[in-house]
Parts: C-alpha cells; sequence; structure tokens
C-alpha cells in the first residue's frame, strides 16, 4: 500500500512542493520567480532606438543598440531592487514625481473628449471677462522724466492752459502718439504698468502721471474704442485650451476625492 502510495504523481508533486516551500522557509527567502523576469520585447527595442535618433539624428549601430538594451535591463534591475529596499519610501523628490505622474493619469482621459462648439460658446459666456478683446486707444503722450509725482502733477497743469507740449517733453526713444493700439501693443512699448493705467484717464484732456519704468508720463487719449466680446471662431483654439484645463483640473479634484475617501487621515492640531 505504502510502496503503491509513493508512485502517485499527485504525492510526488506535493512532496516537490514541499521541498521547494522547505528551502525558501530555511533560506528565508520568499523570491518569486515572475518578480525576477526581465523581457525585452520589439516594442521596447523600437522606443530605444527611436530615442536614439532623436537625440543623435540617426540610427545607432548594433553595438550602441546592444548597449542601449544593456542599459536597460540594468537601470530595471536597480530600480527593482531599490523597491526592495525600500529606497522608494520618505524621499520627497520620488514622491513629487509619482504624485505628477499621478495627477497626469488621473488628466488623461479629459483630452480624449473633443469639445463641440456648443460646449465651447457657453464656456466662453461663463467667462466672458477672459476672451473680451482690448480697448483700443488713440493718444498722445509726452515723457516728462524721473521727477516727483507733485512736480510731475504741475506740469500737466500747465498742458492742459495751453503751455506747448515741446517746452515740457524730455527726449527718449517712445512713440509720440498710438492710434487704435491695444492694451497689448501699448504694454510692448512703454510696459504692461503704465498700459494698465489708461482705463481710468478721462478723455480728451492731459492727465496723469502715468508710470512707466521709464519715469513719469504726462497722457492724453484723444478716442477710445471700447473691448468687445470676439466670435468663437476668432478665439477657438485658445477657448478649446481652456476648456480642456478646466476639464482636467475637475477630473483630478474628483479622483483625489476618491482616493482620500479610502484613507482615515489625522492631521496635529486639526479636529
Amino acid at each position: 500500500m505504502v510502496r503503491k502510495l509513493i508512485r502517485e504523481p499527485l504525492v510526488h508533486f506535493l512532496g516537490g512542493a514541499l521541498l521547494i516551500f522547505a528551502f525558501f522557509w530555511a533560506t528565508g527567502s520568499s523570491r518569486d520567480p515572475a518578480d525576477y523576469a526581465i523581457s525585452i520585447d520589439e516594442t521596447d527595442i523600437t522606443r530605444l532606438r527611436s530615442d536614439w535618433v532623436r537625440n543623435f539624428r540617426r540610427a545607432p549601430t548594433q553595438q550602441e543598440l546592444d548597449g542601449l538594451i544593456d542599459q536597460e535591463i540594468a537601470e530595471e534591475i536597480y530600480y527593482r531592487e531599490a523597491l526592495r529596499l525600500g529606497l522608494d519610501k520618505n524621499d520627497p523628490m520620488i514622491r513629487r514625481r509619482l504624485y505628477t505622474k499621478m495627477r497626469f493619469v488621473d488628466g488623461q482621459n479629459a483630452d480624449a473628449v473633443k469639445p463641440t462648439d456648443t460646449m465651447l460658446q457657453q464656456w466662453m459666456d461663463k467667462n466672458p471677462g477672459k476672451y473680451a478683446l482690448s480697448p483700443l486707444y488713440d493718444f498722445e503722450q509726452i515723457y516728462l522724466g524721473q521727477i516727483s509725482a507733485a512736480e510731475a502733477g504741475k506740469r500737466i497743469d500747465q498742458l492742459n492752459v495751453g503751455t506747448e507740449s515741446a517746452e515740457l517733453a524730455q527726449s527718449i526713444s517712445l512713440p509720440e502718439t498710438l492710434n487704435q493700439a491695444s492694451i497689448e501693443d501699448i504694454g510692448r512699448q512703454f510696459g504692461d504698468k503704465f498700459a494698465g493705467q489708461l482705463e481710468g484717464l478721462e478723455t480728451g484732456v492731459w492727465s496723469g502721471p502715468v508710470t512707466s519704468g521709464f519715469g513719469l508720463h504726462a497722457v492724453k487719449i484723444t478716442a477710445k474704442k471700447p473691448g468687445k466680446i470676439p466670435a468663437l471662431d476668432d478665439v477657438r483654439q485658445r477657448v478649446a485650451n481652456e476648456w480642456h484645463a478646466a476639464r482636467q483640473a475637475k477630473q483630478k479634484e474628483k479622483a483625489l476625492s476618491r482616493y482620500r475617501a479610502q484613507y482615515e487621515i489625522t492631521v496635529a492640531g486639526r479636529p
């Protein structure tokens, strides 16, 4: 009976399994063969070759390609061994990198959705200030120099009672007049700080002083054409980009809320 039992294949299988278990138990090892299998397939080799071509503008030689493959294998080995040693724990750089990748993954699906014109128009209607075209200005300016605001105010008063601008203007390589100029155009020539002050100025009189990176200016706005909301076709790409960005942000926050609900979180000092 015992001899018959010994000859059973099932007994051999169980015996072998027990021997393997005993070996791992004796050596303190829980080595899973799957964790130690590294496969470099054709997709990997194509990626390595493409990266080389992108960097060096030519195909790698066989020796260079073999070196890339060996480097890929070495990196995978060190990556896995580092994880086994727990080197990814408590490392702020690695944590930040993984956080960034997870946020990217969570936002990826948003890019797969192509918005319709109706969706983009609704987005524009909800955010009119983002897409309003700049007012257009016709104006004159006199550079008064780097003087006090009080002194600049006196000179502006003089201009408004008839003093010729040539008597007060300081030399500077800036245009004295601009016509049909947008805030962006003005900002490029005089600086954004200067451009941002024009909205509050009265039309038809010398005003200021208006500050730029060069000093103080007197400005007379002769005409102003209010900005308007453009047609969708005029700003389609910008609207689409911002629609996608908002959708991505919303999707990422939903994912974070879903993850967070699974954790029990305590913070010192918080109830």
